[in-house]
């Protein structure tokens, strides 16, 4: 197993750490819950972070917390996409440097899209409280394990496979229904 310091992945995908923070920002925003420190990116563990209220709102807390991969992930496709065809599928090794730079941001930004193990705290503990039992509740239960699974899976290189898929799987997917 290839082992890279998680700092260094951090610099090499730092588009990804900003773009994973501002999701946090703008859903804690959307939702009227105060921010009240913001840092899109920085040396060190973790590599960006944002702390706001404490909120009580289920809804809320299940914005803040997923909004990254919400964000990350459209992004990652709507970034790749174009790029996806001259890059990889055609093989180009001409391939223009633009299209190139769009596959980085793309990975970069698809491979934060997980929400890390704070934010899964976050949204546990809101859910551990939450006296409702709709279907927010039990959404928010499935998405929990989900991507705690997902942050285990990412010591075996999980973020990067993800950002593969909506990279690489997406746009051949879309191909082949698009001849049909």
């Amino acid at each position: 197993m290839l082992f890279v310091p998680g700092w260094l992945i951090a610099f090499i995908t730092f588009p990804g750490v900003i773009i994973h923070e501002f999701a946090h920002q703008f859903f804690a925003d959307l939702c009227k819950v105060k921010v009240f420190e913001v840092c899109y990116f920085r040396r060190g563990n973790p590599a960006g972070y944002v702390i706001h209220e404490r909120t009580n709102d289920l809804k809320a807390a299940f914005l803040i917390s997923v909004g990254p991969f919400i964000i990350n992930t459209i992004l990652c496709a709507i970034l790749t996409f174009p790029a996806n065809f001259p890059v990889f599928m055609l093989a180009d090794d001409k391939a223009n440097f633009v299209f190139k730079i769009l596959v980085w941001l793309g990975f970069s930004i698809g491979m934060h899209a997980f929400p890390s193990q704070e934010d899964m705290d976050g949204l546990i503990l809101a859910v551990s409280e939450s006296k409702n039992n709709t279907i927010l509740l039990i959404l928010a239960k499935f998405f929990a394990v989900i991507f705690k699974t997902a942050i285990f899976l990412s010591r075996i290189w999980f973020d990067l496979i993800y950002a593969y898929l909506i990279a690489q799987i997406l746009p051949n997917l879309f191909l082949l229904y698009a001849k049909y």
